[in-house]
């Protein structure tokens, strides 16, 4: 009896070993297994496979698709899919956008870190503020460049608490105006850049400043910059209709000669006070079409239409925008679906708490598919605010 137990025993363990090995049986999980599945879950880096490829470029999108793959990104990053000009934000605040400059460096014409300000202050010396300055990323972003590409860096320039004032005394002074413009030229071969986008407009006319007075102070400036080789880009409000327009056709017909591009940030549609889409789609096209209405006009070209890389969710507090990592988060504590708006042709979700209800309005692969097929069919380039707060798939779209 003895023995027979003894042979079933050994028996049993034999067979055992030769399941496990074969894999017949698995073994029973664990906390191993789980942090192998939930690392599967978050993978990042490249792939062999692009977006299309994966087949993720749809409107009925799946919550596990998007917490799965959109770490991933296709291995070629030189491969665009968009041919016209790509204009990148960074921010010093956020890391990331200068790691992702250097791994899609192929992806991009421009990259305009926020780095620089012209304070109000003294008006006769024109001091900027560079202490922002990565100069660490402009060697790398410079030893990456190729003779068959290069991507270009145009720092941003604040004009910080400058009134309508401000620009009329520089206006009607040339000295003055020579000394900005020779402050800019400096800067510009100290730190070896190629241009500027200028963040002047806004504030500017918003303060009902005489904007003629403006136009002809960034005329005088980008062609004092273009005689050094050294462009100027405008970064411009978009429409909010006939009746409130802060950037007309008239004022693009008037520098579209002498300024190289027009970075028209069309996203914040919606805010706290009115929730809703980020960047509507056909108010985009109307944006572009109001200041270049005819399609054959080669300035739509100088049009960098702008695409949101950060989202908002709209809480009964007032909520406020989000990047990438906040819109990963929520959505695993999402119980519903997320939802498709065919007016502004983007997807939101909603989450719901004791009672309370937010809505999340974030990009998909789908969303800005749409928009930037749009920059192509109207012959615009596209400008991103802001590289770092997306999700790594994004890329494989540009």
């Amino acid at each position: 009896m003895i023995c027979n137990m003894r042979v079933l025993i050994f028996m049993t363990v034999l067979f055992l070993i030769i399941a496990f090995s074969f894999g017949t049986i698995s073994p029973p999980s664990g906390k191993a297994d789980k942090k192998q599945s939930q690392e599967k879950k978050n993978k990042k880096g490249p792939t062999d496979r692009n977006v299309f490829d994966r087949g993720l470029v749809v409107k009925d999108i799946k919550i596990s698709q998007i917490l799965r793959e959109s770490g991933l990104y296709y291995e070629n990053t030189t491969n665009r899919q968009f041919t016209g000009n790509v204009l990148g934000y960074v921010t010093p605040w956020n890391g990331e956008g200068y790691e992702v400059t250097k791994t899609f460096h192929g992806k991009f014409t421009t990259v305009s870190p926020v780095w620089l300000t012209f304070p109000k202050g003294d008006v006769i010396t024109f001091q900027l503020t560079t202490y922002d300055v990565n100069k660490k990323w402009l060697q790398e972003m410079r030893k990456t460049n190729t003779e068959k590409h290069a991507v270009k860096v145009y720092p941003r320039i604040i004009y910080e608490n400058w009134s309508g004032n401000d620009i009329a005394n520089l206006h009607a002074n040339s000295e003055r105006m020579n000394q900005l413009v020779s402050t800019l030229r400096k800067t510009a071969k100290e730190f070896q850049f190629d241009g500027y986008v200028f963040e002047l407009w806004n504030a500017l006319s918003y303060s009902r400043a005489n904007m003629n007075f403006v136009k002809d102070v960034i005329t005088t400036i980008a062609r004092k910059l273009k005689s050094n080789d050294l462009g100027l880009i405008l970064a411009v409000p978009p429409s909010r209709g006939k009746d409130f327009q802060l950037f007309t056709k008239r004022d693009f017909d008037a520098l579209a000669s002498d300024v190289e591009a027009f970075s028209l940030m069309t996203y914040d549609y919606s805010s706290v006070q009115r929730p809703g889409p980020n960047s509507p789609l056909d108010w985009v096209r109307q944006c572009v079409e109001e200041l270049v209405p005819n399609q054959d006009d080669p300035n739509r070209s100088k049009i960098l239409l702008g695409i949101n890389f950060y989202g908002n969710n709209y809480t009964p507090e007032g909520g406020g925008p989000i990047i990438g990592s906040q819109y990963l988060k929520l959505l695993k504590s999402l119980k519903g679906k997320v939802q498709w708006d065919e007016k502004s042709k983007e997807h939101f979700f909603e989450l719901r708490s004791t009672g309370d209800s937010s809505y999340v309005f974030y990009p998909t692969l789908y969303s800005m598919k749409l928009r930037i097929d749009l920059a192509a069919d109207l012959g615009t380039g596209i400008s991103i605010w802001e590289l770092g707060q997306g999700l790594n798939y994004f890329y494989d779209l540009l």
